[in-house]
């Protein structure tokens, strides 16, 4: 069977991306061997992104908001809202909106990818043996990867006799930290820690005897589900693969659980994946799609373990495993290094096809910038540098963009050091 495109994995990054491409037309197989039960916190931009996105049926059964409190070591108060969801209930939703939209589902595993002339050939454990032109990988964390340190979250739900308020709440510890979630006479216990720390089978007493809200919201508890365990540690995938796999959501970049991102940037990132195999369809380059979508998930992984560094620094007062973690991220912050602004040709979202353009290219923005206030950076600079004594109103019609487009783009520039004051002096001088 010769299909467009084979999503493997059936959470929020794998059925958003399918449920994308199979709108733009293209016939796309979601292979699913379901999802761990587990209780998941959804910031406020995450609901907004799933409206967004048209699933209105899955942000309907989010629970919340309800409010999250905690503290942590270095004073800083927890504080805000949350949506609240069953893993297993959320991808469900979203199974269900790719079906709607034309998504062939099929409740089966893939055991075997191998690269094709023209793409890739893809067997399951049923026995389906299918040729797609793209196969896009959404089974979360495995593979070859550059890590932050390693860590594992185990959780398990409660009931209880009496009902509780409803809320969540962050505890730190001193060998790592609790997520407990309130509903009624529902508990949900998430515990963070480093295996090498202590045996997670006694991470929960221990905890116990730590935590006095942990006891409270426990006593007289039992458990209603299993243990369940899986990697709780920031991780980018390292091997790129053949040219007609791509990998998104926590298969291609996954966050530290602090971070309370992980499924606005699968969701985030399910959107550029859908964007770049789209693009390829239509008949650009897959290089330069691929080259789009990696960018994009180092600047992601760069970001993402320069702020994890620095919250646990924040805290290295709770104890060692905040210390050990935050020098663990710290290793994997780039050396930015000093460089001139330059003009180089770059792979950039053009409308809904990714094409490549001039971008300008600095120290702050190693991935380049094509567009601000849709000005387009490196023609602006390239005008500037060769225009001799230009003025707002000379590039302004050079460009055919509004004057004040043109002024915020040239604060950009001098901003990132692309400028120097005298040249944006000039500009503004002749008006």
């Amino acid at each position: 069977m010769k299909i467009d495109v084979a999503v493997i994995g059936g959470g929020p990054a794998g059925c958003t991306v399918a449920r994308r491409l199979a709108r733009s037309g293209a016939d796309v197989h979601l292979y699913t061997s379901g999802v761990l039960h587990g209780c998941e916190g959804l910031s406020r931009r995450t609901h907004e992104l799933l409206l967004e996105e048209g699933l209105q049926s899955a942000a309907q059964g989010l629970r919340g908001p309800v409010a999250r409190s905690g503290s942590w070591g270095n004073g800083r108060s927890v504080a805000g809202f949350e949506w609240l969801a069953d893993r297993a209930d959320l991808a469900a939703h979203l199974r269900e909106a790719a079906v709607t939209d034309r998504v062939r589902l099929h409740e089966d595993s893939v055991v075997s990818l191998e690269a094709r002339v023209g793409g890739m050939r893809v067997l399951t454990r049923a026995g389906a043996d299918v040729h797609a032109r793209f196969v896009i990988d959404a089974r979360g964390r495995r593979g070859p990867e550059q890590r932050g340190p390693r860590m594992l979250a185990i959780g398990q739900r409660y009931a209880r006799a009496a009902s509780l308020e409803p809320g969540t709440s962050v505890h730190p510890l001193p060998w790592g930290w609790c997520w407990l979630v309130q509903e009624g006479r529902r508990v949900w216990v998430q515990l963070v820690s480093r295996t090498r720390q202590r045996h997670p089978g006694s991470w929960l007493a221990v905890a116990m005897t730590e935590l006095p809200a942990l006891r409270e919201a426990l006593a007289g508890a039992e458990p209603t589900s299993a243990l369940v365990a899986r990697p709780a540690h920031a991780r980018r995938a390292l091997r790129a693969g053949p040219s007609h796999l791509f990998r998104v959501g926590d298969a291609a970049v996954g966050l530290d659980p602090l971070s309370g991102q992980g499924v606005y940037e699968a969701l985030r990132g399910a959107r550029v994946v859908a964007t770049a195999v789209q693009s390829a369809l239509q008949g650009e380059s897959v290089e330069l799609v691929q080259r789009f979508v990696s960018d994009r998930d180092a600047a992601l992984w760069e970001r993402s373990v320069s702020t994890a560094a620095d919250f646990y620094a924040e805290n290295i007062a709770l104890g060692s495993f905040w210390a050990e973690t935050a020098r663990g991220y710290r290793e994997l912050v780039p050396v930015v290094r000093p460089t001139a602004a330059a003009i180089e040709r770059r792979p950039v979202l053009d409308g809904d096809r990714i094409r490549e353009r001039d971008v300008v290219v600095t120290a702050s923005q190693p991935r380049g910038v094509w567009l601000v206030d849709d000005v387009p950076l490196a023609d602006l600079l390239h005008y500037i540098q060769h225009a001799g004594h230009a003025t707002l109103a000379d590039v302004a019609s050079a460009l055919d963009r509004p004057r004040p487009a043109i002024a915020a783009a040239v604060r950009w520039l001098h901003s990132a050091g692309a400028l120097p004051s005298r040249a944006v002096d000039g500009l503004c001088a002749g008006g």
